[in-house]
């Protein structure tokens, strides 16, 4: 008993792990793993003595993945444990707390499931049976990676993930599992979708993208210049309102050189279905703007372009 209390905590961990009693799925690759439960005269046999510092800590982890299991009817990931520990050290508390749990007949019921690429999630053989967890095991690795890539992509690139280049890429099943099925899942409640004016569909994370930033990531990706230009001025003269800047369209987001942004805003003027789109050029410096009709009036706009030219500076 002392040896195998002294273990290491890579060990023990190890020692969590044992063989499956059912088959995977068919043309499933993953392992189904159960908690060993340690003999019940080990426990019988152990002196009294104040319950283990992590005691709490086992309780939150089984009521955790049980809650997961009777209320969502879905697996709990190890990132959603790790999250259960304080402290620096937390998942060397989590994988100490998970080797305990093995001793304890009470968490009998507490199983494990790997997939094919070494992602383990957890559950309840009270609420969740070995073949439904095989099941969902697939789709909650599914998740994750998608989660894993859109998040990268909006922190790092600040570009939208295209729905359509998943499937081919992580295995996704689109037939067995559409995009709105991620942002049912609260883990992943920053995951969203927008549509391109083409109906081409992207996924974007709101952790480290602005909804409304999507949206005009989602303009450009239509390629059609003239629509991004139309309706970006008219949600600034809406919603803010006030009138907008041409060289606002020089910004890299949008991806116009000087001179293909004149060319562009000449064509926007000239297409029917913006005629609500009005251009100003201020008397004295010379600064293009543009503005929606349908919400701002004209004295107004040149007001607000006004104050942006040259106002402001006069009053700072």
């Amino acid at each position: 008993m002392q040896e195998e209390e002294t273990t290491t905590v890579e060990a023990s961990k190890k020692d969590l792990i044992g063989p499956s009693t059912e088959p995977p799925p068919e043309k499933t690759k993953m392992r189904i793993e159960f908690l060993k439960e340690a003999p019940t005269e080990a426990v019988e046999e152990a002196p009294a003595a104040p319950a283990p510092p992590d005691i709490d800590l086992k309780a939150q982890i089984a009521d955790r993945i049980r809650t997961d299991c009777k209320e969502q009817g879905i697996l709990t990931s190890e990132d959603t444990l790790i999250g259960l520990a304080v402290g620096h050290k937390q998942h060397e508390a989590i994988s100490a707390a998970l080797a305990e749990m093995a001793k304890y007949p009470g968490y009998a019921d507490i199983k494990a499931v790997t997939t094919a690429s070494g992602l383990v999630f957890f559950y309840s053989e009270r609420h969740i049976k070995v073949a439904e967890a095989a099941a969902k095991s697939l789709l909650e690795e599914v998740k994750f990676r998608i989660g894993d890539r859109v998040r990268a992509d909006s922190r790092d690139t600040q570009l939208l993930t295209p729905v359509d280049g998943l499937y081919g890429e992580i295995g996704w099943d689109k037939s067995a599992y559409n995009p709105d099925e991620i942002r049912k899942d609260p883990r992943y409640e920053d995951i969203k979708t927008v549509t391109a004016a083409t109906g081409k569909q992207f996924f974007y994370s709101t952790r480290h993208m602005s909804d409304y930033y999507a949206v005009l990531l989602s303009r450009v990706a239509a390629h059609d210049p003239c629509a991004t230009i139309a309706e970006t001025v008219r949600d600034e003269s809406r919603i803010y309102p006030r009138p907008t800047c041409v060289l606002l369209f020089r910004e890299k987001l949008f991806g116009m050189n000087e001179a293909d942004l004149k060319e562009v805003v000449g064509k926007t003027l000239q297409r029917p279905e913006y005629c609500d789109l009005k251009m100003m050029v201020h008397p004295a410096t010379g600064g293009v703007y543009l503005y929606s009709s349908q919400y701002m009036d004209g004295d107004t706009a040149f007001a607000l372009m006004d104050w942006q030219e040259v106002g402001k500076d006069a009053n700072p």
